[in-house]
């Protein structure tokens, strides 16, 4: 196997591991025992936040596998592959980001219960994950700009 085609790899199984992440955050949601009408809630909210923070980092390993680099061969596949990788994070992020802010304000409004519970944790790992690969990519166009301004201040001086 060749570097382009083990990047192609590296690729496709970064973002379906973040995607089967979120699922599996999901379904811990949905089987969640509801906070009990008396008595302490703990229990509940500790799995409520450990269901968030699973569904964070798989987020965020499925918006940035999406900014990896395609690679060459079978697996060179998906939307905006010919484009740059930062293009592709922000674009990614920004898609991510969209949708996990229409799942956490309204989809997860139209279901009751723990389903409802299961989007919203969905939505704010998709939100979460968005962001921080929109702010990577944003880095990552700054220190271009810099690195530039840098290379053309130095040529101008030489």
């Amino acid at each position: 196997m060749d570097r382009s085609t083990a990047l192609a790899a590296l690729r496709v199984t970064t973002v379906a591991v973040g995607l089967a992440g979120l699922v599996a955050a999901a379904a811990f949601a949905f089987d969640l025992p509801p906070p009990p009408e008396t008595g302490d809630g703990l229990p509940s909210a500790f799995g409520f936040a450990i269901a968030v923070v699973g569904a964070v980092a798989a987020g965020v390993v499925a918006a940035i596998g999406y900014g990896l680099p395609p690679g060459a061969g079978r697996l060179r596949v998906g939307p905006l592959v010919d484009r740059s990788n930062t293009y592709r994070l922000v674009a990614g992020g920004a898609v991510a980001a969209a949708v996990g802010l229409a799942l956490t304000l309204g989809v997860a409004f139209l279901f009751q219960g723990m389903a409802s519970v299961a989007v919203w944790v969905v939505g704010a790992g998709l939100l979460v994950g968005g962001l921080v690969a929109l702010a990577l990519g944003g880095l990552l166009v700054g220190v271009r700009l810099v690195a530039g301004a840098v290379r053309d201040g130095a040529g101008a001086r030489g």
